[in-house]
């Protein structure tokens, strides 16, 4: 596993809810940022949001797990602000597509079992100033 998908790894953990170090944790239950695995990437790729797409950087993401998920994703711009991407019960094998237009290659995932609202997402706020 590279550097990267170790940090992504390890971030994804921590807002996760999955991993704690709390006596009361649950052995057996699944780390769900574990299902998001990106399948492919691309530079300058046409992106209809964005005005000029050039410097576009765009990530693909897939559910291998088999329950759906809650997924939120964030894509770092050149400003070194994230944009965010959320969806909610995210299929076993459905994909999404996420982007900056002005793109550095970088990109945070979290995911909670589908509707499991006792698991947060960090605020946006929290991933610009964290990240």
């Amino acid at each position: 596993m590279n550097s990267i998908s170790s940090l992504i790894l390890i971030i994804s953990l921590a807002f996760s809810g999955a991993w704690t170090a709390s006596p009361e944790r649950n052995e057996t239950q699944t780390d769900y940022s574990q299902c998001v695995q990106k399948y492919r990437s691309a530079w300058g790729e046409d992106c209809s949001q964005c005005t000029s797409w050039n410097d576009s950087y765009v990530v693909y993401l897939k559910n291998t797990c088999t329950e759906p998920i809650d997924v939120m994703i964030c894509v770092q711009e050149e400003t070194k602000q994230w944009k965010k991407f959320q969806h909610t019960s995210m299929a076993s094998g459905d994909s999404l597509r996420a982007y900056a237009c002005v793109g550095t290659g970088k990109y945070l995932a979290w995911a909670r079992k589908a509707g499991d609202e006792s698991v947060s997402f960090p605020t946006m706020e929290q991933v610009n100033s964290d990240y």
